[in-house]
């Protein structure tokens, strides 16, 4: 039998502290993540506060140019349903579904219409579930720790990793070439690394 979790802030905090980490995800803001910017963006579509639209387009702009932007529509955060009554949050960060919803999760999906929310309301009710239960609003909700975000790791990693550095160097100097002792030394250890 499946378990169900309650992803709300006890679960998420939990994990976090159990762990020796940080109970909320450190790179939870638009600036810090782009899946937090895109999610961000989304709310303001489906009824929450926009961002300014000078903030967004800086922040766009910036975010195309990572490496982290996704790079298919899959990746991306997304959000579909009829006009003006948004069913389905996908790829979304569970920071920003907890600020909306109290659930962190990476998808969340409302019920098809008001049939299917009154046939599983029924179903809950009989088995006597607290109408705190996340099912008596979605039909399928996504848990998500921000460990287990794809982003995650990546953004972990320092930016000067991937910071292309140049060995030779054309320099004003005595021979017109100078090496880049650091940076042979970074190459080489870089390869080192990765042969083992």
């Amino acid at each position: 039998m499946e378990v169900m979790i309650f992803p709300d802030l006890e679960w998420y905090t939990t994990i976090g502290i159990s762990s020796g980490k940080s109970p909320r995800c450190p790179f939870a803001s638009p600036a810090g993540c782009p899946r937090y910017y895109q999610s961000l963006a989304l709310m303001g579509v489906s009824g929450s506060t926009n961002i300014s639209e000078k903030a967004n387009k800086k922040l766009l702009k910036a975010w195309k140019k990572s490496r982290l932007w996704p790079n298919t529509d899959e990746q991306a955060t997304s959000i579909s349903g009829p006009e003006g009554h948004i069913k389905h949050y996908w790829n979304f960060c569970p920071e920003i579904t907890f600020e909306r919803f109290g659930l962190f999760a990476t998808d969340l999906d409302k019920y098809a219409d008001q049939v299917d929310m009154d046939s599983a309301r029924s179903k809950l009710a009989v088995m006597g579930i607290s109408t705190n239960d996340w099912r008596w609003s979605w039909s399928n909700v996504r848990p998500q720790h921000y460990f287990d975000c794809p982003l995650f790791s990546l953004l972990q990693e320092p930016t000067s990793s991937h910071k292309v550095e140049d060995i030779f160097e054309v320099k004003p100097n005595f021979h017109g070439i100078g090496i880049n002792i650091n940076a042979l030394l970074r190459k080489i250890r870089s390869c080192f690394r990765t042969k083992q």
